[in-house]
């Protein structure tokens, strides 16, 4: 538990699990955006202190702050390391029957919303 003196003076018991329960409800990139914010305001930019006061990983935090700073968003790799399978994996027959230029095509048009640098 956090000494008193520790503790943000401007946020109640309520308000802390409302963060917690907000920042744990959005994805990495929001909540990368999110945490330090909060840290910001709340903790005198002190990532150890939101770790403790809000539970959240400070590595996540500093890397917020990082990203912040670069205006350089860290993209994950989550999918690359899933135990999920992939499409060619599910449906064997999906490139028996699709050349693989119609379906990186398929692919680019399905998802051209999604504007990389």
């Amino acid at each position: 538990m956090l000494d008193p003196a520790e503790e943000p003076k401007s946020l109640t018991r309520s308000q802390i699990e409302d963060l917690r329960l907000a920042a744990w409800k959005m994805n990495g990139v929001e909540r990368r955006g999110f945490q330090p914010e909060m840290t910001l305001k709340s903790c005198q930019g002190r990532a150890r202190l939101a770790q403790t006061v809000f539970s959240w990983g400070r590595e996540n935090i500093e890397l917020g702050f990082a990203e912040k700073r670069t205006g350089i968003i860290c993209v994950a790799l989550q999918s690359a390391f899933s135990t999920a399978k992939r499409c060619h994996e599910k449906q064997p027959l999906l490139l028996w029957h699709y050349p693989w230029d119609k379906l990186q095509n398929l692919i680019l048009n399905k998802t051209q919303h999604l504007k990389l640098p």
